[in-house]
């Protein structure tokens, strides 16, 4: 691995050789199989920087990210893009707040929304048939229905969006963007799924398709530890405020391992090489060999291109016997559904595991009959009774799920992943909403008491 400005920082403290009197407490000295990092994990000492007030390696590093990406500047998180979506909304609260969200969003986000008092206004997503993607996999957001929740609601401190979604299903971002702009409100996209695409050689990244802040997970889809993770902005004047914001939620001790292993994302997205290109061909293939098969597959205006999403309902599977046929065939997917598997795929996967995921998809499909089946008819959005904040502080008791009709949600209601919000707290619930959730495998709910 070439040299970067952390590992070379922590490679000269390490030769110095000087006795530990700092945290943490193992001095540097663990068992197996944590022997070999022990040593790079210290604390915020002289050189090596200190995250929420860098201006050393840690700063230095933050400026490549941000030039990988086309960003104006970017900020490094250990803890992950649950840290970077607080920070995002923090500063879309000082602007107002009403928020234009998409149904579809990261339970991290609905959360960090009533911590700071805002109100959400959902732009409802619709469902597919089979001609259109995978039924029960809610589309993206579109940029005309994004223009009407604005149109209804001038006073939106902005507009937050996922892209790519959990299935790898992405919307236009440039067009929604532009509607945004054309408005004066600022875009924030989640990318938490996408930070591989900024290695692509054509614009994929949100933040070279207009996004004014945009978080990405490096741990999810490039080689970093779980919790490293980056905050782009589009604007540089933004990097004070989103510090401090930052350094409101997150750790004041944030890992130095997490944050070394960011650097070996930041040399993949500064290769740029073939090797993504080569991957996405890959996929491409098995998607046109499942799409044979009788699979159904994502059909948006963009989807990632390293990520493999089948729907197997018209096979005759379910969730469980999907997955079981996958870990049979020794493939271990990263979410079955009772609808769909998602595989989420990266340079670092042998040519032995792109072959086993290859035999497994063509095993699994062939010779099954087809079967028709019918669209998900998701219920129109539950009435807010109470504001999402209210909700979050009040007293609750849980009760069946059978039991709870009339009343009002305490706890957002979720499964994770994909961690998109089924009920969310303050939100009526009816009837219909009882019949959905338990569709949905949901056996209890948190009300207010």
């Amino acid at each position: 691995m070439a040299a970067t400005p952390l590992r070379e920082a922590l490679e000269t403290i390490l030769e110095e050789d000087r006795a530990r009197f700092y945290m943490p407490g193992h001095k540097g000295r663990l068992p197996f199989p944590l022997e070999d990092a022990a040593p790079y994990d210290i604390t915020e000492i002289e050189g090596a920087d200190s995250l929420y007030q860098c201006d050393g390696p840690i700063r230095r590093m933050e400026e490549r990210f941000a030039a990988a990406v086309g960003a104006g500047d970017t900020l490094l998180s250990a803890g992950g893009s649950t840290l970077c979506i607080q920070t995002m909304l923090f500063l879309a609260r000082r602007l107002g707040r009403t928020i234009i969200a998409a149904r579809g969003i990261h339970r991290a986000a609905v959360a960090a929304m009533g911590l700071l008092g805002m109100d959400p206004v959902w732009v409802p997503l619709e469902q597919p048939d089979g001609e259109a993607g995978i039924p029960g996999v809610a589309l993206p957001p579109s940029a005309r229905r994004v223009a009407e929740a604005l149109a209804r609601h001038p006073d939106a401190a902005a507009v937050y969006i996922t892209s790519p979604d959990y299935y790898g299903q992405m919307p236009d971002v440039a067009a929604i963007a532009e509607v945004c702009h054309r408005s004066g409100k600022l875009l924030l996209v989640d990318n938490a799924h996408g930070a591989h695409l900024g290695s692509f050689r054509v614009a994929l990244h949100p933040m070279a398709l207009g996004a004014d802040l945009c978080c990405d997970s490096l741990h999810k889809t490039l080689p970093s530890l779980t919790g490293a993770a980056l905050l782009h902005l589009a604007s540089p004047a933004l990097y004070g405020d989103a510090k401090y914001a930052m350094s409101l939620f997150g750790s004041t001790s944030p890992s130095y391992l997490i944050m070394l292993s960011a650097e070996t994302a930041l040399e993949d997205l500064e290769t740029k090489d073939d090797r993504w290109l080569l991957l996405s061909a890959r996929v491409d293939a098995m998607r046109e060999m499942a799409e044979s098969l009788g699979y159904c597959l994502t059909r948006t205006w963009m989807r990632d291109p390293a990520r493999l999403s089948l729907g197997f309902q018209p096979l005759g599977y379910t969730g469980e016997s999907f997955g079981a046929f996958a870990r049979t065939a020794g493939v271990e997917p990263e979410y079955v559904s009772s609808r769909a598997a998602v595989f989420l795929l990266s340079p670092l996967n042998t040519p032995r595991d792109l072959d086993r995921l290859e035999r497994m998809v063509e095993w699994a499909g062939r010779g099954r009959p087809r079967q028709a089946v019918p669209p998900l008819e998701e219920p129109p959005l539950p009435r807010q009774a109470i504001s999402l904040s209210e909700a979050m502080s009040r007293p609750a008791v849980f009760l069946p799920v059978e039991r709870a009709g009339g009343r009002v949600a305490a706890r957002l209601v979720s499964t994770c992943p994909p961690g998109t919000p089924l009920l969310v707290p303050g939100e009526e619930i009816t009837a219909r909403e009882v019949k959905f959730l338990q569709s949905g495998g949901i056996d209890s709910v948190s009300v207010i008491k």
